[in-house]
């Protein structure tokens, strides 16, 4: 008899004991805290009225160019044919708004040579009359690769060679209106000339493209064609000269900088 007593008292011991992890137990496992999610973020409120730029709206009068109203206001061109949706920056009509980012307000911009608000004449020199440095240089960083006056067979060069790269772009050397913009002049390929009213003319040739057309108004440091070497031209360049009277003379005294030529 006895052991089947010992077999009770051990199934009644077991049968007493709590079972770990069951809900009868004395010490249930500790249950995380539930996440509470954080506050929304306030939402800032949409303003009510659209973002305006600052600006203003330039009005287009005759003789007005989109470089000479971009020059006045201290913008660039790319900045107004971009804001102003502006397909071909050599035609702007007259009555046509243009507007003008951060512009305080309108200015008077008269037509060429007159001077732009803010500038002066330069010393000893009425507007439009041609000194000693006026002139700038038609090609930005490019060297001289040959001198006016340099023999060359049966004559004498009547210009400047001005190095510059395929594509890069030839400026108006100074305020004035296109006389002639083609290749039809030999030796020369693609030629721009330049009258600008005094008695003086600017040429450019051997370009690659020509951006502009005869009878437009032209600004000082306009873009008016790329370095190529068309016509009689064995590197790229721009063969540049100045006319007095239709005579070439150095252009070397009227060029605001000069460049050196490179070793």
């Amino acid at each position: 008899m006895r052991p089947a007593v010992f077999r009770t008292s051990i199934l009644a011991a077991l049968l007493a004991a709590p079972v770990a992890g069951c809900a009868g137990s004395a010490h249930p496992p500790a249950v995380p805290p539930r996440a509470v999610p954080p506050p929304a973020a306030t939402a800032k409120p949409r303003s009510t009225e659209a973002d305006v730029p600052e600006g203003i709206f330039h009005v287009v009068r005759k003789g007005q160019t989109l470089w000479r109203i971009a020059r006045a206001y201290g913008v660039t061109v790319e900045e107004l044919t971009a804001v102003n949706k502006i397909e071909d920056a050599r035609r702007i009509e007259i009555g046509q708004a243009l507007f003008i980012p951060r512009a305080a307000g309108v200015l008077d911009v008269p037509p060429a040579p007159a001077p732009l608000p803010g500038e002066t004449p330069r010393h000893g020199a009425t507007p439009g009359q041609a000194v000693a440095g006026d002139f700038e240089w038609p090609v930005r960083g490019g060297a001289i690769l040959s001198y006016f006056d340099d023999p060359r067979k049966g004559h004498r060069h009547a210009g400047l060679d001005i190095r510059g790269e395929r594509g890069q772009e030839i400026v108006a050397a100074r305020a004035g209106r296109v006389v002639y913009s083609g290749d039809k002049l030999s030796g020369y390929g693609k030629l721009v000339i330049l009258d600008h009213g005094d008695g003086l003319q600017t040429l450019y040739a051997h370009g690659l493209e020509l951006l502009v057309r005869v009878g437009d108004a032209v600004e000082k440091g306009q873009p008016i064609a790329r370095v190529g070497r068309t016509g009689n031209a064995t590197t790229e360049h721009c063969h540049f000269e100045i006319r007095k009277d239709r005579l070439p003379v150095d252009p070397l005294p009227y060029l605001s900088t000069v460049a050196r030529a490179l070793p």
